[in-house]
């Protein structure tokens, strides 16, 4: 399938520490759950081959390491990002606090013509539901901001719509370079 990638996007996924960005883009690759992975130092690169309808893709996954420390490494590595996902963890509000500093550094790295590539919030940790710490109208703040194309949980631990994530991404993806190629 190597030689016959008919498109390559390179997406990113950055948040706070700990939200379950690495337990995603794992349980997306390998379809398994580990329990003990460790911090992001900077950035990892991983590749996820799809088929999606008669397209042979390359998915180029950015796991950004959530320390502040790490921040300023974000615009010069989202360079050529064509969409992202913005995680938190459903268990922690405060993981969303800092949301729009954070897509403004994701997006101060992105080239002009694609400074509206589309960004998914996913909520992480979906299989601790009873755990989720509910502030609706903060939750409808983020929402209402505009920054978002959707949103959605998850659990990298079960399974639950981690497929699904990167679907509704890559349809987002599609839906986004259709309109800018007019």
């Amino acid at each position: 399938m190597n030689s016959d990638i008919d498109l390559t996007f390179k997406i990113s996924i950055f948040g706070e520490k700990t939200v379950g960005k690495t337990s995603l883009i794992t349980r997306f690759i390998t379809n398994a759950f580990q329990m003990d992975t460790k911090p992001t130092l900077g950035a990892a690169i991983h590749v996820k081959y799809l088929k999606s309808e008669d397209k042979n893709i390359l998915l180029q996954i950015w796991d950004f390491g959530g320390e502040e420390k790490f921040r300023f490494l974000l615009p010069s590595y989202c360079s050529g990002s064509i969409g992202a996902i913005y995680m938190y963890d459903i268990s922690n509000m405060n993981s969303l606090k800092n949301f729009k500093e954070w897509i403004s550094v994701f997006k101060s790295g992105l080239k002009d013509k694609i400074k509206d590539a589309p960004i998914l919030l996913v909520g992480g940790k979906n299989d601790i539901e009873q755990n989720r710490k509910d502030s609706s109208e903060y939750f409808k703040f983020v929402l209402d901001s505009g920054l978002f194309i959707n949103s959605m949980d998850c659990s990298s631990k079960t399974g639950k719509n981690v497929d699904k994530v990167f679907k509704v991404l890559l349809d987002e993806i599609m839906k986004y370079l259709s309109t800018i190629q007019e």
